[in-house]
């Protein structure tokens, strides 16, 4: 009698067992079912959000390091990518007085980038590496580069134009320089663009520009 009543308790703990893990297993398939399915919807938002207009440039920016300048020539039009750093974001605070137009009031970019990092994100910062008038290719320079900057004027790094010697700050701001018609010079154009949420940046055709 004893000898049935252990082995018919043996049997339930081993269907108790199967049952526990079959729970797990359930569990385990129900978790990696929900990823999958989020992963695939993701992807799906993320390209039909830009398929409403057809885009200049597309660019992983996973791939730009903190500090990392590009350049990219893309059908003609180069394309300037900087990932900037937060010591930067603070230095863009610091040099208002020393630019023509700090709050981009009489510059051209998107509602989204009418701040004082103008950009979408404040860690990246992207424009037409161009001078918004004259078509002038601009070039990336160090914080050791020799200006002509008034000694008053914080220099931290930024761009410049080599034929006019024009400078522009880490966010594309445009220098007051006392031998340049001020009258006559804007911030660097930011286009518009996206930046999806696996960091896709999509920069849309000039001719499909959408300011708000």
């Amino acid at each position: 009698m004893s000898i049935d009543k252990s082995v018919e308790d043996s049997g339930q703990l081993a269907n108790a067992k199967r049952r526990k893990n079959l729970l797990i297993l359930f569990l385990l398939l129900f978790v990696i079912a929900v990823v999958s399915m989020w992963t695939v919807f993701s992807g799906y938002s993320d390209s039909s959000a830009v398929k409403k207009k057809d885009y200049l440039l597309r660019f992983n920016l996973a791939e730009l390091v903190s500090g990392e300048v590009r350049i990219i020539q893309h059908k003609g039009l180069p394309v300037v990518l900087m990932h900037r750093e937060q010591q930067d974001l603070k230095q863009l605070l610091a040099i208002r007085s020393g630019l023509i137009d700090p709050d981009s009031n009489e510059s051209s970019q998107p509602a989204f980038a009418k701040n004082y990092h103008r950009s979408l994100k404040p860690e990246y910062f992207i424009a037409y590496a161009i001078n918004p008038l004259s078509g002038a290719d601009i070039n990336y320079r160090l914080e050791s580069y020799q200006h002509n900057l008034k000694k008053e004027r914080l220099w931290y790094g930024g761009f410049s134009e080599k034929r006019t010697g024009y400078l522009y700050d880490q966010a594309g701001r445009v220098y007051k320089q006392a031998d340049s018609a001020d009258a006559q010079r804007y911030n660097l154009y930011v286009p518009n663009y996206k930046i999806t949420a696996n960091n896709q940046l999509y920069v849309y055709t000039l001719k499909e520009l959408d300011f708000d």
